[in-house]
């Protein structure tokens, strides 16, 4: 998963800072090669034991006890650990969130029963658990029933040098070009999942358009590719003439065009059910972008006072609270001010620093 976003961001950052600065004397990665020299193959103190297995499997669950060699300390960076014996002294595991089981009635059955039990399995054969928001841990307590020193909360960083709002006019001009982005838009950035509510954004979208009917909704992402992705969304956005001219899909987005894509924008809005952390908020924030957010979840701890938030289940609010910053210029003069704030609470060095030392504790 180092290469996904979400858990692949914190993946990389602990890895790279790790081998970057020396912290421990032996490392060795599990994975495949290629995907690991290019993040950390100008780093030459890790060995990589040769991996090729589709994560939840149970073909996982058969080799990867194998290539585990003998070691201090097995760090398992997402639930699916091996459930079989391992030749670590201790184990440890990052839980960013137990979705899979708040809200298990969503999911298909057969991944209903592998989520309770590889997640149960992680918290109890690990000696420490590692989440990334007071809310996950919480709910990891309430749902597992695993006591509170085993459970740790490392917050998440952001590189505030990639997401920033010095963006020139003739780079805003040529990114415009590339993905035919509309005059004037919304944001969402983030994958199309049910979760992320995106049936109840168009609702929202729907009443918005009869006070703004110059509006575009952008959602930055692929349309196509999401095994998991909400089908119904695509199909209702194409059978209705006016969502399908005023909504636009950006498809894939390079990294480096993204912040422009937030700079660019009139607002960013994030109506997204549950999440352990959430990245893009703060990611819109930094780029001096206002946000809309849910009042649900780990978003109010991520955001703090500097979002405008809603009931992410009423279709009018979010569209209320859309319009009010989207006309009032010093609620949204605020909101930018009180963003930049934000986004200074949450330093990779910080994180990186915290999860070590846990690490350290350990061994």
């Amino acid at each position: 998963m180092i290469h996904n976003s979400g858990i692949g961001v914190y993946i990389r950052e602990y890895i790279n800072y790790i081998v970057q600065e020396k912290i421990f004397d032996k490392i060795t990665l599990i994975g495949k090669p290629e995907l690991l020299k290019r993040y950390f193959g100008q780093f030459s103190n890790w060995e990589c034991v040769e991996a090729d297995f589709p994560i939840y499997s149970i073909t996982e669950q058969i080799k990867l006890p194998r290539l585990i060699p003998a070691c201090d300390l097995f760090w398992s960076p997402h639930y699916n650990i091996p459930l079989f014996p391992i030749k670590a002294r201790k184990r440890l595991v990052t839980v960013p969130d137990v979705f899979h089981l708040a809200h298990a009635n969503t999911l298909p059955l057969k991944q209903q029963v592998y989520a309770k039990l590889v997640t149960n399995a992680a918290v109890k054969l690990s000696n420490k658990v590692v989440t990334i928001s007071e809310y996950s841990a919480q709910e990891i307590k309430r749902l597992t029933g695993v006591g509170k020193p085993k459970v740790e909360t490392v917050l998440l960083g952001l590189n505030t040098s990639e997401f920033t709002v010095s963006q020139s006019l003739e780079i805003q001009k040529q990114v415009k070009a590339l993905y035919g982005l509309p005059d004037r838009y919304i944001l969402f950035v983030g994958n199309v999942k049910p979760h992320k509510n995106l049936q109840t954004l168009v609702d929202a979208f729907s009443l918005l358009l009869q006070d703004q009917p110059d509006l575009y909704l952008l959602i930055a992402g692929k349309k196509e590719g999401f095994i998991t992705g909400d089908k119904e969304l695509f199909e209702r956005i194409e059978k209705n003439e006016t969502l399908a001219k005023r909504i636009k899909f950006s498809g894939y987005v390079d990294s480096e065009h993204l912040p422009v894509i937030y700079n660019m924008a009139s607002l960013f809005v994030f109506p997204s059910l549950y999440e352990g952390f959430g990245f893009p908020p703060l990611e819109a924030m930094a780029c001096g972008c206002p946000v809309v957010a849910s009042n649900r979840a780990s978003i109010p701890e991520v955001c703090g006072e500097s979002a405008f938030y809603v009931d992410p289940t009423n279709p009018a609010e979010i569209a209320q609270g859309i319009e009010q910053v989207l006309t009032h210029k010093e609620l949204r003069n605020k909101l930018i001010e009180k963003g930049f704030m934000q986004v200074q609470k949450y330093k990779w060095k910080d994180s990186d620093q915290h999860f070590v030392r846990i690490i350290k504790s350990m061994i």
